[in-house]
This record gives structure tokens, C-alpha cells and sequence, in this order.
């Protein structure tokens, strides 16, 4: 579920890169569907690329260390980072400006809009969706000036539309902060849900 979200975000493009590929289904996807010309399949783990490699045999290519580091002087035309930690992306997009970026930030997501949005990004596309019992966060961006409110960087640029796994995340955590001790700062968590609510009605 999550993988097929950031793969409809997709577009056709020159060079595509997948930080972090794990087995390559991304690059798969992406390969079968004729989207990109060159497809960069980026890992730390020399046994994750080993096992992208023979998925993809000899339709991409293959990069072996940290982040965008890698990959040297080129610049991808749309580059997928997801799975890691917040800061963990934070770090590999430090000081650069790429076309285009699709993240998938499993934690510090309000750090990770309130910094990418103040570091020379737009976000176009903000979504939830549930994998597994769990919830993800997809966050597109490109160049451009962007600023967020309280319950944009919290919730996500376009919570107000609603959709399915954001409300089901909403009523999940505001009654998980209703079940916990009233400490200053759950209080200040549930405030931001029920003024998000007042939005939504």
C-alpha cells in the first residue's frame, strides 16, 4: 500500500533515484512502468543492493553508501526517500535542493515539514495512508516558498481534506492522549486535534 502511494506520485522522468531501496521493489515498479531513463538504486546495506540486483538485473544502476552521497555530482530528477527516521532524512537532504522529493518520515514529521518547508521547499502533496495496522506519512515537495501553520506542520498541508487514514489516525490518537495522564503537553496535543476537528466539520 504504502510503496504503490509514492509510486502514483511518480511521474515520467529522466533519471529517477530511491535512496534507501531495500530489494528494489520501487525501482521495480518504476522500471515496469516505463517511468524513468536511468533508475539509481542507493543503499548502505551492500546485501539489500545485492538483493535489488536481482530484481532489476542490469536495468539499474547501483550505488552503495550514504544517502545522495553516492551518487556523486548527479542530481535526480525525482529522488524517493522513505522508511527512515525524520532526522535521518533530514540529514541526507541537508543543504540540497532537489527537482523533486517524495518522503516517507517515520517519525518528527512536524520537525521534518516545519524544516523542509523553511530550507527552500514546497510541499504539493501531503497524505496518510495505513499499512500493516500502522500509519505513514508521504510528503511530496519541490523548490519554492512555503509557509505552514500549527496544524499544517502537525497534521499535514491538506489535513482539512479529511481523508479516510488521516481521521482514523486523528480519533486513534486523540483517544490514546484522552486514555493518558493530563500532563501539559498531552493537553497541549489534544487541543491541537480538536481545533483540527473544528476544521473538518
Amino acid at each position: 500500500m504504502r510503496l504503490n502511494e509514492i509510486f502514483v506520485l511518480i511521474h515520467k522522468t529522466k533519471i529517477f533515484a530511491d535512496i534507501g531501496c531495500d530489494h528494489g521493489y520501487l525501482c521495480k515498479m518504476v522500471l515496469d512502468a516505463n517511468k524513468a531513463e536511468r533508475i539509481l538504486a542507493v543503499d548502505i546495506s551492500q546485501a539489500c543492493l545485492n538483493k535489488a540486483k536481482i530484481l532489476l538485473e542490469d536495468s539499474a544502476e547501483y550505488y552503495l553508501g550514504d544517502g545522495l552521497n553516492p551518487l556523486g555530482d548527479i542530481v535526480p530528477d525525482i529522488t524517493v526517500i522513505s522508511g527512515m527516521g525524520g532526522n535521518t532524512i533530514l540529514h541526507i537532504l541537508e543543504g540540497r535542493l532537489l527537482p523533486e522529493v517524495i518522503i516517507s518520515p517515520q517519525n518528527d514529521v512536524y520537525k521534518v515539514r516545519d524544516t523542509l518547508t523553511s530550507s527552500g521547499y514546497k510541499i504539493i502533496e501531503d497524505k496518510v495512508v495505513t499499512e500493516n495496522g500502522k500509519f505513514y506519512d508521504i510528503i511530496h515537495l519541490v523548490p519554492g516558498e512555503q509557509c505552514l501553520t500549527e496544524l499544517q506542520k502537525t497534521f499535514g498541508v491538506f489535513f482539512d481534506r479529511g481523508d479516510d487514514a488521516f481521521l482514523q489516525r486523528l480519533k486513534r490518537d486523540k483517544n490514546n492522549l484522552l486514555s493518558y495522564k493530563q500532563t501539559a503537553e498531552n493537553q497541549k496535543k489534544l487541543h491541537l486535534i480538536e481545533e483540527a476537528e473544528r476544521w473538518l466539520k
